[in-house]
């Protein structure tokens, strides 16, 4: 124990004698966010399963009606594009509960060497199964999680994960996520919907508010289309479709849809303005 906090210290006898750590419990306020870390400069060979990015299992947000588990966080489709293999703490952003970190959080964490880089074997999602309840649920949670893992497991590093202004960091990250959300809603997600009779994977919920007495809506990932309606119905594929802030009053119901017709949850909004 150190400071109340269990302190997990790489043993020697084991290093540099071929075993493969695949380390996990770096969890985002829980005092052991450099464990990865710690292990491959102590000479381990690290696959970094980090649950604070990486665990897919994990509920996509906040909300009771998502599936998947909340003791480690929430993982949606961004946490593993932004995560940075050699310098996660970079771009951390919350804790475990949901909540911004605090800006010392990572003072005195071990950072990762150029020696423990070279233990860095790679990076790995985690999906445990016992709460997956169908092949539905499983998809779901899986996608489009798992493409963002891809991209980071097999892309060259990215300018933004090295660079130390972090204003021209942002502005090359938000450059890079917004390609490749274009990327994944025009191109890959309509191939999921036909390849192996088409796959269960996530559509966002549609973000809406009220601005100036109308309602205006927005969603995370291009490549569907929403749709409305003001009757208290759910919307279907023949529902009108959001091009403009709506003016109509009372219960607003959005939902978005797939190219094949697919919908997400919906999201109610009661205009009273």
């Amino acid at each position: 124990m150190l400071n109340g906090k269990i302190k997990h210290i790489p043993n020697p006898d084991f290093a540099n004698k071929g075993f493969r750590a695949y380390v996990w419990n770096n969890g985002i306020g829980w005092g052991n966010e450099d464990l990865p870390y710690r292990l491959a400069n102590a000479g381990y060979k690290v696959v970094l399963s980090s649950v604070s990015n990486l665990y897919f299992d994990l509920a996509y947000e906040k909300a009771a009606d998502e599936p998947g588990y909340n003791w480690a966080g929430y993982n949606d489709t961004e946490k593993p594009f932004y995560f940075i293999p050699f310098d996660y703490y970079k771009n951390t952003k919350e804790d475990t509960n949901g909540n911004p970190i605090k800006a010392n959080l990572f003072d005195g964490k071990e950072r990762l060497t150029d020696f423990g880089k070279s233990n860095i074997l790679g990076i790995q999602g985690q999906m445990f199964g016992e709460n997956v309840r169908d092949t539905n649920m499983l998809e779901y949670l899986l996608f489009p999680k798992l493409l963002a893992l891809a991209e980071r497991a097999w892309a060259q590093n990215p300018s933004w994960a090295t660079e130390k202004n972090p204003e021209i960091s942002h502005v090359s990250y938000n450059k890079d996520w917004s390609a490749f959300v274009n990327v994944l809603g025009k191109k890959e997600l309509p191939r999921l919907d036909y390849y192996s009779g088409g796959f269960n994977y996530r559509i966002p919920p549609v973000g809406a508010i009220i601005d100036s007495g109308k309602v205006k809506a927005n969603i995370q990932q291009l490549g569907f289309v929403i749709r409305y309606t003001t009757d208290g119905s759910e919307p279907t594929i023949n529902s009108e479709i959001y091009t403009k802030p709506i003016e109509e009053k009372g219960k607003i119901i959005l939902a978005a849809f797939s190219n094949n017709g697919r919908k997400g949850k919906s999201t109610i909004i009661e205009n009273n303005e």
